[in-house]
């Protein structure tokens, strides 16, 4: 947008002053052409004619030198023939962006006394090119072979004008890329977030390194790397069956005794870019983080990464921890378990499902939604920890697991061997041992009875 071009004619004695530029606009390191022609109107020469030009009051985002600062400039000494004219053109450059109005200052003097109707102002704006700011890299940096992962970057325009028809190009030897998204995009407005996610699999062991390069129509090019310790040789873990489209699915629960992580696509300030569905690698439990989610880690940072540990505690039907610890989630997101109906305790039934938080040593529940027609329970949570499903109080046969079940360090198990922790003797068995001695002291007695009346009868 041109702030002003055009002509300023100002008459003094028969001088008339007229400066134009090549440009209202410029960017930073950039330059516009100022033009200053003086003419003599009158009937008589003019002589001790200067023009002088002025940049103080920019402050020094304009400048007379493309290297160096130099403000001020100006013409010999000249004589004006009566009709004729003089002219004098600068380069000025944009040196800090800004708006500079009326800060380029032009003076016209006759015998070192300006003129009548000088100075004269000019404006011209500076703004920064379209740029992309440094990258920054969310990904795992030591991975096993088999493994799949995810390669996030994030970076955004620095720029006054937007960047034009960007594409991210990954270069990562000895991965396979399983799949990407937001790798092009045809403008990014100035302050934008631009962040392209891939998901790889290690094919080989060794150190790996991983480069990502921007480019686009009108910014300079950028790379930046990664490197990636690929461990031994391993059997690769199944890839978990995908959601649709609209979501994302990432890894969890056992593999070992690990936790397994799973992807958020967040930007630079933890707000999550596209709702995302992440599941156990059992499937059976499910975190479901809407778009515009603001999501931390305990430090404050953007979380990228959750992990689902599968713990054993008895009086549980099952118990996930949600990590890292501490991370926190606003709005809520939906945390749901999927269950078996067909295993639930003789005498329970579905309704009898709560899932619960374990808060400050004892377990708090939480609402809870059961749907019987997909036999799924499900709550909302602001943060991770461990939470459970297990019956409420009234439902017979379990018993929830006392404070002392659970340590400090979890007991990380795989879904083929659940380590439980010890627990107390539950009500149910309790009633069973106790019925099976009442019955064997009626047996016992019956028994008695009917010998001792075998025995008088013989006697008689």
């Amino acid at each position: 947008m041109v702030i002003f071009a055009g002509t300023i004619p100002v008459t003094s004695a028969g001088l008339t002053i007229t400066t134009s530029t090549s440009s209202g606009e410029m960017t930073t390191g950039g330059s516009v052409t100022l033009t200053v022609d003086v003419s003599n109107t009158g009937t008589s020469s003019q002589s001790g004619i200067t023009i002088e030009l002025d940049l103080t009051s920019a402050n020094g985002g304009l400048s007379l030198n493309a290297t160096s600062v130099k403000l001020k400039d100006q013409t010999e000494s000249q004589t004006i023939a009566a009709g004729g004219s003089i002219s004098k053109t600068w380069t000025i450059y944009g040196v800090t962006a800004g708006t500079y109005t009326n800060q380029i200052q032009i003076n016209v003097k006759q015998n070192g006394a300006d003129i009548s109707g000088s100075p004269v102002y000019e404006s011209v704006s500076v703004k920064d090119p379209a740029s992309f700011a440094t990258p920054s890299i969310s990904t795992a940096t030591s991975v096993t072979q088999g493994d799949t992962f995810y390669f996030n970057l994030t970076t955004q325009n620095s720029g006054d004008y937007a960047i034009q028809n960007v594409v991210a190009t990954i270069s990562a030897p000895d991965f396979t890329v399983v799949s990407s998204s937001g790798t092009t995009q045809s403008s990014i407005s100035p302050d934008a977030v631009f962040a392209p996610s891939w998901k790889l699999s290690a094919e080989s062991a060794g150190t790996k390194t991983v480069t990502v390069t921007l480019s686009s129509d009108n910014a300079a090019s950028v790379s930046v790397s990664r490197s990636i310790t690929v461990s031994g040789t391993s059997t690769p873990t199944p890839t978990p069956t995908p959601t649709p489209t609209s979501t994302r699915t990432g890894g969890g629960g056992g593999g070992g005794g690990s936790a397994e992580e799973a992807n958020v696509p967040v930007d630079l300030f933890g707000v999550v870019k596209s709702t995302t569905t992440l599941r156990s690698e059992d499937g059976m439990v499910a975190l479901t983080v809407q778009e515009g989610t603001l999501a931390k880690d305990a430090a404050g940072n953007p979380l990228s990464t959750v992990t689902m540990m599968k713990r054993s505690i008895t009086g549980t039907l099952m118990a996930y921890e949600l990590g890292p610890g501490g991370a926190t989630f606003d709005p809520p997101v939906k945390l749901e378990f999927k269950y078996d109906p067909t295993t639930l305790p003789e005498g329970a039934s579905e309704e009898d499902l709560v899932i619960k938080v374990y808060r400050d040593g004892s377990w708090v529940a939480l609402d809870t939604v059961i749907d019987t027609e997909n036999h799924v329970a499900s709550t909302e949570v602001d943060h991770f920890t461990l939470f459970a499903l297990m019956l409420k109080e009234s439902a017979p046969i379990v018993e929830e697991a006392p404070p002392s079940a659970i340590t400090a360090t979890p007991t990380r198990v795989s879904p083929e061997e659940e380590v439980e922790t010890p627990g107390a003797e539950t009500p149910a068995e309790s009633k069973k041992g106790m019925y099976a001695i009442i019955a064997g002291a009626v047996i016992l007695l019956a028994i008695a009875g009917w010998w001792l009346y075998y025995y008088r009868k013989k006697r008689e």
